[in-house]
């Protein structure tokens, strides 16, 4: 099985790169023009852009490229926070599987995806991956599939 949620990592990006560029022009052009003599326009937009921004770092997006279909459990991970960097990727043989856990997070806004597989010294624990990206459908495959892998 493949799950792979490029094209809504990259609405997310753009909307919030969007976001940013249209909250600064208007913050400026409000400063330059005059346009609110008390600033409550522009305290107003920072406000709304902030509540925004919050939503985002809490619901935490992520890239994810899940695939199955091989020898190996393939995950590949991209947080999409701004400032954030880092690709990330967790390979495992289907044989080292273990488990896997679904944690909720930040007041249940997200949930988060835990690997575990056998290694040399025991049981190694693989980063969370938050799964906020995720629709219904495409959050009920990942759990049938895992569940199929943890019990064989």
């Amino acid at each position: 099985m493949v799950i792979n949620t490029k094209e809504k990592a990259t609405r997310i990006k753009l909307v919030t790169m969007l976001t940013v560029i249209v909250y600064l022009l208007v913050l400026v052009a409000s400063l330059y023009l005059k346009w609110s003599p008390n600033h409550i326009l522009e305290l107003a937009l920072t406000v709304i852009f902030f509540l925004i921004m919050i939503f985002i770092f809490t619901k935490k997006y992520t890239y994810i490229y899940y695939n199955t279909d091989g020898p190996k459990i393939i995950l590949r991970f991209i947080p999409l926070q701004p400032l954030t960097a880092g690709n990330f990727s967790v390979e495992i043989s289907k044989r080292d599987f273990v488990k896997y856990e679904i944690q909720d997070k930040a007041l249940g806004l997200r949930k988060e995806l835990t690997l575990f597989a056998k290694t040399s010294k025991g049981v190694g624990k693989y980063k969370s991956v938050s799964l906020s990206i995720l629709n219904k459908e495409e959050f009920d495959l990942l759990l049938k599939d895992l569940e199929l892998l943890q019990t064989k």
